[in-house]
């Protein structure tokens, strides 16, 4: 019961962590943003939560994944509230967003491919102790503009046009999985299992 209950909260728990990341970056701006940003994901991987981002280049288990992408969904939508809370917020999340719908689809999915990428190899190295590329790799994804399938649903919930975004959501979920798992992609071509 109580790991079932944990299968739960925690992934909502990534989710809102990112959210909380996403909202500093919105108040920020792109430098501070981008720096405080870090501290999503170094929450996550410290508590162990499973967040898709840094789930994808590790799990061939679809089923896993889209439970925990459903999860952080509610957790980022949670912490999307600290959003919509402040005009300055909101006003902010308007200027993403005009990027991602200005980009389409083709370009969302390049760019979010780079986010995956750096996603992957940060939280590899953070498991390990080494936490250089996740304090670099975060600010560095941000200030590329590299959509984040999580973060990005705070953009969106504070922005308001949530039919014309899904499109571009969905280019990120795909790109992030495309770019989490190229650093791990030679574990398929030696016949090694993932996680």
């Amino acid at each position: 019961m109580h790991s079932k209950i944990t299968g739960i909260i925690n992934p909502v728990l990534a989710g809102f962590s990112i959210g909380i990341a996403a909202v500093c970056f919105l108040r920020g701006g792109q430098l501070i943003g981008a720096a405080l940003f870090a501290f999503g994901l170094s929450t996550i991987v410290l508590s162990k939560w499973p967040l898709f981002t840094g789930a994808v280049g590790f799990s061939s288990d679809i089923i896993k994944l889209l439970k925990i992408i459903s999860l952080n969904f509610v957790g980022a939508i949670l912490a999307s509230v600290f959003a919509l809370a402040n005009p300055t917020t909101v006003e902010a999340a308007h200027s993403v967003v005009d990027v991602r719908l200005a980009s389409g689809f083709g370009l969302c999915l390049l760019y979010s491919i780079g986010c995956g990428f750096i996603m992957t190899v940060s939280v590899k190295y953070a498991r390990q102790g080494q936490w250089i590329p996740l304090l670099l790799g975060i600010p560095t994804f941000i200030i590329c503009g590299f959509p984040h399938c999580i973060a990005d649903i705070v953009y969106y919930a504070a922005d308001g046009r949530y039919l014309e975004v899904i499109p571009c959501w969905i280019a990120s979920i795909i790109g992030n999985s495309i770019g989490g798992n190229m650093p791990t992609y030679t574990r398929f071509l030696k016949g090694e299992q993932q996680e």
